[in-house]
C-alpha cells in the first residue's frame, strides 16, 4: 500500500519529536519513516497499517520523554519512567542519541 499518508501522518505528530534535540528528532524521523515504510510494504490492508502506525507513534512518543528524562535529568529519572512505560533499560548506552535509538528498537519488539 501507499506509504505517503502514513508517513505524514507521523511527520505531523508533534509529540512524538517536540521534546527532542535537533539530531535526536532527526533519528527518530528516519527511523520511524523506515518503519512505517516496510509496514506498508507489507500490506494492503488500511485500517491495519493504520493500527500499526498509531502503536508505532505512541512507543516513539513514550522514547521521547525517556530520551528527554535522560537528557534533562539524568539516567536515575530516564530508568524510572522507563520501568513505568515497562521498557527495560538497555545496556552500554552512553548518550541521549544511542538510548534513542536502542529503545526504539526494543519498543518496536
Amino acid at each position: 500500500m501507499n506509504a505517503k499518508p502514513l508517513i505524514e501522518r507521523v511527520l505531523e505528530d508533534e509529540g512524538i519529536t517536540s521534546r527532542l534535540e535537533e539530531r535526536e528528532a532527526t533519528l527518530m524521523l528516519e527511523w520511524l519513516t523506515k518503519k512505517v515504510e516496510e509496514i506498508a510494504a507489507g500490506t494492503n490492508d488500511a485500517t491495519s497499517a493504520d493500527q500499526r502506525v498509531h502503536a508505532l507513534c505512541r512507543s516513539a512518543r513514550r522514547v521521547a520523554r525517556i530520551v528527554e528524562s535522560f537528557r534533562d535529568s539524568g539516567e536515575a529519572e530516564a530508568r524510572a519512567k522507563a520501568q513505568q512505560y515497562g521498557l527495560q533499560w538497555p545496556e552500554g548506552t552512553q548518550n541521549s542519541e544511542s538510548l534513542l535509538l536502542e529503545f526504539l528498537k526494543l519498543s518496536a519488539g
